[in-house]
């Protein structure tokens, strides 16, 4: 992992993700960008004018003293003393701006804050975060309100034991190995114990040819009532860190979508979330094929 992007509305919820983005980009030697999308809410008339130029160059200026100084307030230290690149953005659209400068640093992580609850409420209820996961060539690593950072010692990774989630792991992979962490490979099935066991040998054949990783364990759980499972189950063994792949509407993610249970991840606000979405797992040198996204 080379860039890291953290986006900030100098909030209070922005704090947590600061922090964990700090601490991931020592630990895994990447570059640290911090962003600030700002509007300045113009029509064509002002957009051509002298005023218009001398107001956007003072913006500028500004918002980035005001970023400077919410990192260097939260972080203890000055930004440049931290090697921490400062970057502002004007767009209308606080997503867009933020992909702008994705694709413009090259990152590998996307790093939000969100408000109190669960992250995976604001993820599946329209908000900023939502729209960078549906967008982002990279992963977005949601950091609920007071969150404290730690290393990464145990990540649960909620799998559909599908050929994508293959490419997922290897991914993720590369985040756990430098934290030596364990990964959780959970899956949750309202179907029969034989035929969940048959998918989770076949998953597991799969995997060896593509990934190895000794520090990963798979869990199967049972349950009518999907998400409840997965709910019971993150409580239970409490990790640092959920992850889950977005399917663009099938498997687990389909059940998220029902309010009821986004409602019942409320308990799950102190989890951070990493997300990864599907369409771009791997993403030039995936072969989809390659695994038949076989399922059982």
């Amino acid at each position: 992992m080379n860039t890291i992007l953290y986006a900030t509305d100098y909030s209070e919820k922005s704090v947590a993700a600061l922090h964990y983005a700090y601490g991931l980009s020592k630990k895994l030697n990447a570059q640290l960008v911090a962003i600030h999308v700002f509007d300045m809410q113009i029509n064509w008339a002002s957009a051509v004018s002298l005023t218009y130029s001398r107001r956007e160059v003072k913006a500028f200026a500004k918002d980035k003293e005001k970023l400077q100084a919410y990192c260097a307030r939260h972080l203890g230290n000055d930004p440049d003393k931290l090697n921490i690149s400062i970057k502002i953005v004007e767009d209308e659209t606080i997503w867009e701006g933020i992909l702008e400068k994705a694709d413009e640093t090259e990152t590998d992580l996307i790093v939000v804050g969100t408000k109190g609850d669960s992250p995976l409420r604001k993820f599946f209820l329209g908000s900023t975060a939502a729209a960078l996961i549906e967008k982002a060539y990279c992963p977005v690593l949601a950091i609920p309100l007071g969150t404290k950072y730690n290393e990464l010692q145990l990540i649960v990774y909620a799998s559909d034991f599908e050929g994508s989630d293959i490419f997922t792991i290897e991914d993720l992979v590369r985040l756990a190995e430098p934290f030596d962490a364990e990964i959780r490979l959970v899956h949750i099935t309202d179907k029969d114990k034989k035929t969940a066991e048959d998918q989770l040998h076949w998953f597991k054949n799969m995997l060896r040819h593509k990934v190895v990783y000794k520090k990963t364990r798979f869990d199967l759980r049972y349950g009518e009532d999907i998400f409840a499972a997965l709910q019971n189950y993150v409580n239970e063994i409490e990790p640092d860190m959920i992850v889950m792949l977005e399917r663009e509407g099938h498997g687990l993610i389909k059940d998220l979508r029902h309010r009821d249970l986004v409602k019942r991840m409320k308990s799950e606000g102190h989890f951070p979330l990493l997300s990864f979405n599907k369409k771009n797992i791997g993403r030039e040198q995936r072969r989809g094929q390659e695994f038949g996204e076989q399922k059982i």
